[in-house]
């Protein structure tokens, strides 16, 4: 997902809504160290679109700023203790997949990602964007293990698994797209609640 400067965060406006407020503070202002080399803004504020509006921060400006400093926090106090993701564990839940299904590897890839977020639930809710970060960290090391090709192999299966969780949540009489469209909207708009609450906050 990209926005009028390029592109985004790998998550985008979907990782907001799962971001506890302290953590959230914490990665804002870790990337914001820096000036973004996409848009331009400077030190300590937040990135902008080409008309000027706020905007999660840009990979462009992720990737300058360095991997977050997530076991420094840890000892600090300032965030609780999670699990990691490691090649060598992505992939051996690859290869479980691939023997527990007996599939080809694109399949097996696709399973092994959708099987990380399962796993990560909560952490996911309670303490979002380590959570998200690791699983992006994981799923960018097994794009680059697996190269272009195997990229579009995932995408094309982990959107294929995200159709049919659709059709079946929408019943042999229900619309698949309008349900998409649904929960695409109800995302939209609790990203964009989170932003004025945001703004709201900063403005007091």
């Amino acid at each position: 997902m990209g926005t009028e400067n390029g592109p985004q965060n790998t998550w985008g406006e979907w990782r907001r809504h799962l971001r506890s407020g302290s953590e959230q503070q914490l990665v804002r202002d870790w990337f914001r160290r820096l000036e973004c080399p996409t848009c331009k803004t400077a030190a300590g504020r937040a990135c902008r679109t080409a008309g000027g509006r706020p905007t999660d921060q840009h990979r462009a400006r992720r990737d300058a700023a360095g991997p977050i400093p997530y076991k420094e926090w840890r000892q600090q106090g300032l965030i609780p203790e999670q699990r990691t993701y490691t090649m060598p564990a992505v992939l051996k839940e690859t290869e479980k997949a691939r023997a527990d299904f007996n599939v080809d590897t694109a399949l097996a890839d696709g399973v092994a990602v959708v099987r990380m977020f399962l796993a990560d639930r909560l952490g996911l809710f309670l303490q979002g964007e380590e959570a998200m970060d690791r699983i992006d960290d994981a799923v960018r090391k097994l794009i680059e293990v697996r190269g272009p090709v195997g990229t579009a192999d995932l995408v094309t299966v982990l959107a294929s698994l995200v159709t049919a969780l659709l059709s079946a949540n929408a019943g042999p009489d229900g619309d698949p797209d309008a349900l998409f469209e649904a929960v695409i909207r109800a995302q939209v708009d609790m990203a964009r609640r989170m932003r004025t609450t945001e703004r709201k906050r900063a403005d007091n």
